[in-house]
């Protein structure tokens, strides 16, 4: 007797894979399909790149779709039949046309708490939040800064707000923005919306002649890296658990497509913060704290060129017992410790971000040998570096 064939979904993946969020949302994503042997995951390239004829027939054969509303909207332009959707933290409403099944968004409220949150840990007793001018990103922002502001006043301290009205070019008001931060009582904790929005506060800030960490602190939000690490000084910023955003909508649509959810309207699920990743911009420097966050600093540049403790301690001007002794009082951690975590870190990105074989991320993230770095990172991740890249 002759085996039913199992039918095969096709899911198209429709996020940009230029920004953190889109990168991790697929991964979260591809985490579910792994677990479904009836998943067929395709990603679609954005509404701008020339797509073929071949590949936009593909599309027609898709059984759903997963996105941000702008690019769901084109790809079901090319589809002549209803496929169920759910998409990701739509900031305006969708057409009455595309069958929406869910949405899932960010829970802003956990972002500004968490900001918050962290200013309110390190004895700061002025706090502010700086939005953007951007009308679409307005429903995000009032909810961060209401929740900022909320969390900040239960603990006795007040809130400034520096909101640019919607007709301002954000990039034009550097010197309004430098004179209001010169105002303000300091040290002051600054969220500012976005970490592309906390590069303008840092310029401000120079514009100002402020000190940052010593008079300014600021927390961005997304842990964009090649923002918040190439900032000088780096940036502390909110990560969203993108990634668990895209496992959500991932399961949402296979229960509507396997019919164990028939939404007559969108369901709505959020998910929270997944870290928050402290740099410099937030760090207290005083003292021996001065000394350690000069020493990150270097750390973070340079691990992956195989310093060794003493070559930060020569950089540093500094013996190498004084250097140690300033970690574990700060820390509770010694330098070889940072040096490896660090290493560690840039091993993950690189597994995450390119498809380099693992013998030649291990030499150019500082490690002598595979061997070496296998056993390291599965102390590190808990899990071996083949699957932390799938």
């Amino acid at each position: 007797m002759a085996m039913k064939r199992q039918r095969v979904f096709r899911i198209g993946v429709a996020d940009s894979r230029l920004i953190k969020a889109g990168r991790d949302r697929t991964s979260g994503v591809m985490r579910y399909a792994a677990s479904r042997s009836d998943w067929e995951v395709r990603w679609i390239a954005a509404p701008e790149i020339a797509q073929t004829a071949n590949e936009t027939a593909d599309h027609a054969q898709l059984d759903g779709l997963i996105g941000s509303i702008r690019r769901v909207a084109k790809v079901l332009a090319e589809i002549d039949h209803p496929i169920p959707v759910v998409i990701f933290d739509s900031k305006t409403a969708p057409s009455a046309s595309i069958r929406i099944g869910g949405c899932v968004n960010i829970d802003d409220a956990a972002i500004g708490e968490s900001a918050a949150e962290l200013f309110i840990r390190g004895s700061l007793r002025n706090l502010a939040f700086i939005g953007v001018s951007n009308v679409s990103e307005r429903p995000y922002q009032d909810k961060r800064l209401a929740a900022f502001r909320r969390t900040a006043l239960s603990a006795g301290i007040p809130c400034e707000t520096f909101v640019p009205p919607p007709s301002k070019i954000e990039a034009d008001d550097i010197v309004e923005l430098a004179a209001w931060l010169a105002s303000l009582p300091h040290p002051c904790g600054v969220m500012a919306y976005s970490d592309n929005r906390a590069q303008t506060v840092l310029d401000a800030c120079r514009l100002a002649r402020l000190r940052v960490p010593e008079q300014i602190q600021i927390v961005g939000v997304d842990n964009e890296i090649e923002i918040c690490e190439n900032m000088q000084p780096t940036l502390t910023s909110i990560l969203p658990d993108f990634e668990q955003g895209g496992f959500l909508a991932a399961k949402l649509l296979d229960n509507i497509l396997s019919r164990r959810v028939r939404p007559r309207k969108p369901v709505h699920l959020t998910y929270g913060v997944k870290d928050v990743v402290v740099r410099a911009s937030t760090q207290d420097i005083k003292g021996g704290g001065r000394l350690v966050t000069l020493a990150r600093e270097f750390i973070r540049l340079h691990a992956h060129e195989r310093i060794t403790v003493a070559d930060v301690a020569a950089h540093l001007n500094v013996a190498r017992r004084t250097l140690e002794n300033r970690f574990r009082d700060v820390l509770g951690r010694g330098v070889a410790g940072i040096l490896r975590e660090e290493r560690l870190k840039r091993v993950a990105r690189l597994l995450r971000d390119t498809d380099r074989k693992i013998s030649d991320i291990a030499f150019d993230s500082g490690f002598n040998s595979p061997t070496h770095l296998a056993a390291a990172f599965k102390r590190f991740a808990g899990m071996t570096m083949g699957e932390w890249r799938r």
